[in-house]
């Protein structure tokens, strides 16, 4: 478990490449691109689900997220021997989706085979990470988001012909939607990662960022305890947002947004 400390902005395309050489020069160290597939599951709505427990206290039903990372050899464009750099980002820019559909289809299925089986020769090896976030805490006179995020590595799955997928539909879960992201990342000081990124629709084949990028710093604080390192973390990213007042304005993001719990969406997605 961890808590996230994190402020949010967007840019618009034409803004890319200025904000990659400004951060470059921040930093000190150059963008590493990166890509990530991500599953998202909820509750199934054929089972009766008891909303209190023991205790008589309510049982808020939550999305589980199931992600990991998607090589950069797939990507599309990067055939042309920019797979690791920062400018493949700028080519994808208004794609449909960033790579081509029977490599999805190639990731899901390794989800969907046994994960104690040795992958296959096409197989990427690169294991699902899966997470279950609360909502960012409250308050009106924050500095910046503060969210609990619990995650873990799956490595392996006990059982004959397991899978990742049998065990959450086990779990009386089922797959709501998909979505591909694919940016870059800045290591700077103090722990704190800043990410460029663009979102897609993997169903839909539709970038949901469309004209624009999603710029994310956060620093993840490892113990909620740890009251020294989590005021650092805060005053790191407050000092950030100071440093590049003018040019973007880091915020915070509506809390309602971030909010994993099902029964906050109408919808149900």
């Amino acid at each position: 478990m961890v808590h996230q400390l994190s402020l949010f902005h967007s840019i618009d395309d034409d803004s890319f490449e200025l904000f990659i050489s400004t951060m470059t020069i921040m930093s000190g160290n150059p963008p590493v691109l990166f890509g990530n597939l991500s599953r998202v599951w909820k509750p199934n709505e054929a089972y009766d689900i008891e909303r209190a427990n023991s205790k008589n206290q309510l049982v808020e039903l939550n999305r589980i997220k199931l992600s990991r990372e998607v090589p950069l050899h797939v990507l599309l464009g990067a055939e042309k021997g920019s797979a690791s750099s920062y400018a493949l980002l700028k080519d994808l820019a208004d794609k449909d989706l960033p790579v081509e559909p029977a490599s999805v289809t190639l990731l899901l299925e390794e989800a969907a085979e046994s994960v104690n089986e040795k992958p296959n020769a096409q197989s990427t090896n690169s294991p699902w990470a899966l997470s279950i976030s609360d909502i960012p805490a409250a308050g009106g006179n924050r500095k910046v988001s503060v969210q609990t995020i619990s995650e873990s590595v799956i490595l392996s799955v006990a059982g004959q012909d397991s899978s990742l997928s049998k065990f959450l539909k086990e779990l009386g879960y089922i797959e709501s939607y998909k979505f591909l992201t694919v940016g870059v990342k800045f290591h700077m000081k103090n722990d704190l990662m800043l990410v460029v990124q663009k979102i897609w629709d993997v169903e839909k084949k539709r970038q949901m960022t469309k004209g624009g990028y999603l710029i994310k710093a956060f620093i993840n604080v490892s113990r909620g305890t740890d009251i020294e390192r989590i005021n650092q973390a805060e005053n790191t990213l407050v000092a950030l947002r100071k440093d590049l007042q003018g040019y973007i304005d880091l915020s915070i993001p509506d809390r309602k947004a971030m909010d994993s719990r099902l029964d906050y969406l109408n919808d149900n997605l």
